[in-house]
């Protein structure tokens, strides 16, 4: 049977053959210590999940209009304006999906004509370009550089400008890279774009709220009223309350945009799961302490990690400052020999032979668009961290140039 061209785009990864070979030899036993989780390891705060139950009980079992609940649109609204220090967003400048992977979906959908180019800067979510050309758009990588803080520089950014350009997406925090843009990065950004009026930002903000030392967000959107329009905020619940199954995202545009991308989901997906949506709204408006306590712990575990990985020969990494990602660079020890006298060709082969000698499953850089690197994530507690890294030197250290 044929299927449709544009599923040849969406193929399956590397990172996906790791994680299937990791979970068998979990099964089987072998005490495989995973890095490569995208997701906060805590448990959904107990006021949240206690707020779904109520809802239940109170029938929260039936269809809600599309975009959302009135109130959970409107507590976006006021979250992300305060977040964001943007004026006049209320409740018709929101929609929320079933994720924020959800929200960009729908946005590439309502925006993106066949043969529009979006600008990603590299290393990117390995998602972002599947979703561009499953909406028939057409991906623009734009390299950055550990050197650079795998910042987007505006040089960079008007070479890579055509006529064809509709779109730029900003991950801030960044997810492979844990890279925190500031003020000054964004502004510089920002004024490239004005030059051109037909560019939209797509501006995913999902790990916002997950910012370290002593960084503070910033926002695109926030430089005037016409930033604002051309800016859709991508955000959600997944990562700073924990909420990642509970399938809760939203974007936050004009009102244009966000009736295109209303009448999208209306047609696809109806809208999202009625009781996720009762504990996105009490994860918005109720106590925020947890969020504060679990950032807390990650830039323990944060700090933890670069210690430890500072002791690993052929590792070099920038400090991230967001998220929960590290991004080593690995190139030291490509062309290696393992100890069993393998090729060490590429970061997909270290990945590989990491997991098959030292039992720490993480993700290779090239789906990514990082060959070369390694996507590390401190989603887990110290201890568990610590033996990680503690055995991955232990693997890199007894490897050998060809010859030797």
């Amino acid at each position: 049977m044929q299927v449709a061209h544009r599923i040849r785009f969406v193929t399956d990864s590397p990172t996906l053959a790791i994680t299937a070979r990791a979970t068998k030899m979990k099964r089987e036993g072998k005490d495989v210590i995973s890095l490569s989780i995208g997701e906060p390891d805590f448990a959904t705060p107990e006021h949240i999940v206690n707020a779904a139950k109520t809802a239940l009980d109170k029938g929260a079992t039936k269809y809600t209009p599309a975009a959302g609940i009135p109130e959970l649109r409107e507590a976006v609204a006021r979250t992300v304006a305060q977040s964001h220090e943007l004026m006049g967003i209320t409740g018709e400048h929101v929609i929320v999906s079933a994720g924020a992977k959800h929200s960009i979906y729908n946005a590439m959908m309502a925006i993106l004509n066949p043969g529009d180019e979006v600008i990603i800067p590299a290393p990117y979510w390995l998602s972002y370009p599947v979703i561009v050309t499953l909406a028939s758009g057409i991906p623009v990588f734009v390299p950055t550089t550990l050197e650079e803080r795998f910042v987007l520089t505006p040089e960079k950014l008007r070479a890579a400008i055509t006529r064809r350009t509709r779109m730029l997406i900003l991950n801030n925090p960044s997810n492979p890279t844990g890279t925190v843009y500031n003020r000054r990065e964004l502004k510089a950004l920002y004024d490239v774009i004005l030059d051109y009026p037909n560019i939209m930002v797509l501006s995913d903000d999902i790990y916002g709220k997950l910012i370290y030392a002593n960084g503070k967000f910033s926002s695109v959107a926030a430089f005037s009223d016409e930033a604002r329009k051309r800016t859709i905020v991508i955000d959600g619940v997944s990562k700073s309350y924990a909420m990642t199954g509970w399938r809760i995202g939203f974007s936050v545009a004009r009102r244009a945009v966000t009736k295109a991308m209303a009448h999208i989901q209306s047609h696809t997906t109806s809208n999202p799961t009625t009781v996720s949506q009762y504990a996105a709204l009490e994860a918005l408006t109720g106590p925020q302490e947890a969020v504060e306590t679990m950032r807390l712990e990650f830039n323990t575990r944060r700090i933890f990690m670069l210690k430890q990985l500072a002791l690993v020969p052929g590792f070099e990494f920038h400090q991230p400052r967001g998220a929960f990602y590290v991004l080593p660079r690995v190139t030291n020890i490509l062309g290696k020999l393992t100890p069993a006298g393998d090729l060490l060709r590429n970061d997909v082969d270290v990945a590989n032979y990491l997991l098959d000698t030292a039992l720490v499953a993480l993700v290779p850089g090239t789906p990514f668009g990082a060959p070369g690197h390694l996507r590390l994530s401190y989603a887990l507690n110290t201890e568990r961290l610590g033996k990680a890294i503690d055995r991955i030197g232990e693997a890199v250290v007894v490897l050998r140039d060809p010859g030797a």
